[in-house]
């Protein structure tokens, strides 16, 4: 098995791919620290609301599967933050199956 590695912007980030598959192969733990706790969480209910706009649920179907009935008054949904919550996740999980997940495969770098 080998291995070529463009030496382009990418590089650094293929490298460290490389790196986290040979530890994974030779039964190491890998941390992969490009995604926080609360962006995977973000990045779960993304795909959750894309399925079930897919499968034909409403904006408020969806908010009350996300964030539970109890948080959800139908009676004030078009003033309400989950709402618009609700609405940005659709729109970023669009974004991402649009190809933003390559986003995804780069390396948080402090700038």
């Amino acid at each position: 098995m080998a291995v070529i590695i463009p030496l382009d912007s990418a590089a650094r980030d293929r490298l460290s791919a490389v790196e986290r598959f040979i530890r994974s192969q030779s039964g190491h733990s890998v941390q992969d620290t490009r995604l926080t706790a609360a962006q995977r969480r973000r990045l779960a209910q993304m795909l959750r609301a894309l399925d079930g706009r897919k499968e034909g649920a409403s904006y408020l179907d969806l908010a009350i599967v996300l964030f539970g009935r109890r948080l959800i008054d139908p009676a004030n949904w078009h003033e309400s933050s989950f709402r618009y919550t609700t609405l940005r996740l659709v729109r970023d999980g669009l974004r991402m199956v649009d190809g933003g997940y390559r986003q995804l495969l780069r390396t948080r770098r402090s700038t």
